[in-house]
């Protein structure tokens, strides 16, 4: 089995793992996303609601509030690059990732006032390049490049977010897979994004209101591709391929 994961130093990794974060609010837990898309506000909520919702018991009628403050500029290139090379292809699995700036705030039991500015002057580039002479089993490879990233919400309280975010470089995800033969499923994605927010508010029965206010701009070229040369397509059971590119993308959800 092969598996390679490439992180930008200092950035938590793919998207969509870190829904994560919410499950595990308090403690800080940050779990890795690798998908190929945003994540709904549904998804968050559903995600915020695993947390165990008898903790209720514990908030006060007046409760406290925790306030944020984030300022990140990044000014230079980030790069994440994999190759990997693989005689007999069972269960290779290949991620690079890049992030210029990537922020997640969380609260239990306090309300969330968070005040966020990102800036992103530097290219961010992730590149993965997997080849796989025979496939026998699951072949994955997926790029994730993002140019700002928020990631907020609070448990049992509501939420106060002010979102800026200003993107100026390009942003590139790039996935290249080469297969000969054999039997199994070969899954390629790419994600390009410029600027990301997540936001959610979960009551548990109590009051949850959630205030947002995002101001996203994109001032560069957003690309995402995938690239799959295989010898013999009747062999791969299951193909999937999917290249996403966004500039803004902005999902709240409150559950009271």
């Amino acid at each position: 089995m092969a598996h390679a994961i490439a992180r930008t130093a200092g950035m938590q990794a793919l998207m969509a793992t870190s829904i994560a974060v919410f499950a595990a609010l308090s403690s800080a837990a940050y779990a890795q996303e690798a998908t190929t898309g945003g994540v709904g506000a549904d998804a968050i909520v559903d995600a915020i609601a695993d947390t165990d919702a008898s903790d209720a018991s514990a908030a006060t009628t007046t409760l406290p509030t925790s306030t944020v403050l984030n300022g990140q500029i990044n000014l230079n290139t980030v790069i994440s690059d994999v190759k990997v090379v693989y005689d007999d292809g069972s269960g290779v699995d290949a991620t690079a990732a890049s992030f210029a700036n990537d922020f997640t705030a969380a609260t239990r039991g306090s309300t969330l006032d968070l005040t966020s500015n990102q800036t992103n002057s530097g290219q961010v580039r992730a590149k993965v390049d997997v080849t796989v002479d025979e496939i026998d089993g699951y072949v994955g490879a997926n790029s994730v490049a993002i140019g700002n990233k928020v990631l907020a919400g609070s448990n049992f309280t509501g939420s106060n977010l002010a979102i800026g975010q200003t993107n100026n470089a390009r942003v590139t995800a790039t996935t290249n897979l080469t297969t000969s033969d054999g039997w199994g499923q070969v899954h390629g994605s790419a994600t390009a994004i410029g600027n990301s927010v997540h936001g959610a508010a979960a009551g548990f029965g109590n009051e949850a209101p959630l205030n947002a206010t995002s101001n996203q701009t994109n001032n560069a070229n957003i690309k995402s591709s995938v690239n799959l040369k295989t010898d013999n397509t009747n062999h791969a059971a299951f193909t999937s391929i999917q290249a996403t590119s966004i500039g803004n993308t902005a999902t709240y959800g409150s559950d009271w």
